[in-house]
């Protein structure tokens, strides 16, 4: 199956945003690192990169074979090098990276294209992130959130702002939530965890895009025309961009009123290791509770729970 031009370097980034939090929820065993000699052909660039190999799995059973545990870790090793990629990889750059042989690669990449956990990419034998990882990456989210830290800390914020907040991801052209508590104000934006709304106009939405490759953000503005939800729904591509560069600056997306009105929102990033966004918490409320002002009140507090957020998915170098 191969995918579109101006699909795979969405799912490359977005759904590869997905995944990296995915892998990150894995418990630490071994961590299978290239050779001195096949890291040093990776040159300045691929050092610069710092791809952090996938932590494997510990066997559940102890009674399996070692070689269907070996089989795994290299299945988990392609899928990690291909969810941290920024463009379609091949065989070539996957062996230049891992240590394994090309045949074993090539069987690898052959067996999860056949299960859609991967896709192949418009380039002859490149390989892009497929649907059925997806799924898997949202599913595991959704269903680990509920039962982890990270409801825990939405908890703390809802407190302190009596406002609903959520946590999000990109997948592909929306946002996903995959969490979400209400406040306590009675009037509110009510939607549950995997809701999906757009990018272009949401905190969440507007704050990860702005974060990603240049080649993307232009695809994903380009691709078809964005609807307009409000009078202050941004629908130029070059006016997203202004606000994308704001973005970056300020380390806060603000929504006034742009995808439901009356309503307002702000997200701050949900970091990995690397400071890379991954996901994004942010705080709705009524723009007459909250204004641009009173949303910058809670930035602090804000970028502490995301900090807390990042370290319950283990996705920092503290994590306990």
């Amino acid at each position: 199956m191969t995918v579109g031009e101006g699909a795979f370097i969405v799912n490359i980034a977005y759904i590869g945003t997905l995944c990296h939090i995915f892998y990150h929820y894995i418990r630490p065993v071994n961590g299978i690192q290239a050779t001195a000699s096949k890291a040093g052909r990776l040159g300045a660039e691929g050092a610069a990169r710092k791809i952090v190999l996938v932590r494997m799995l510990k066997p559940s059973d102890p009674g399996k074979s070692a070689e269907q545990g070996s089989a795994l870790k290299k299945a988990l090793l392609v899928l990690d090098y291909l969810t941290q990629s920024e463009r379609p990889a091949s065989l070539a750059d996957i062996a230049k990276t891992i240590d394994l042989p090309r045949q074993t690669i090539h069987r690898i990449l052959r067996q999860l294209a056949a299960d859609q956990l991967i896709l192949r990419a418009p380039q002859k034998d490149h390989f892009v992130v497929g649907p059925a990882l997806t799924r898997l990456a949202v599913r595991a989210l959704t269903s680990l959130n509920s039962a982890s830290p990270v409801r825990a800390v939405l908890e703390m914020l809802v407190d302190e702002t009596r406002e609903t907040c959520n946590v999000g991801v990109l997948d592909q052209d929306e946002v996903v939530y995959i969490e979400r508590l209400e406040g306590s104000s009675p009037l509110r934006l009510q939607l549950q965890a995997g809701s999906r709304v757009p990018f272009h106009c949401t905190a969440i939405g507007k704050l990860l895009v702005a974060h990603q490759h240049k080649n993307v953000r232009t695809r994903m503005l380009n691709a078809r025309p964005l609807p307009r939800f409000t009078a202050n729904t941004m629908t130029d591509p070059d006016a997203l961009e202004e606000a994308f560069t704001a973005i970056r600056s300020e380390g806060y997306s603000f929504n006034d009123q742009e995808y439901v009105d009356s309503l307002t929102a702000m997200a701050v990033a949900i970091h990995d290791a690397g400071g890379k966004p991954v996901a994004a918490l942010a705080v709705h409320a009524p723009v007459t509770r909250m204004g641009k002002k009173k949303a910058l009140s809670y930035l602090p507090s804000m970028q502490e729970k995301a900090d807390r957020i990042a370290q319950a998915w283990a996705l920092t170098n503290d994590a306990g």
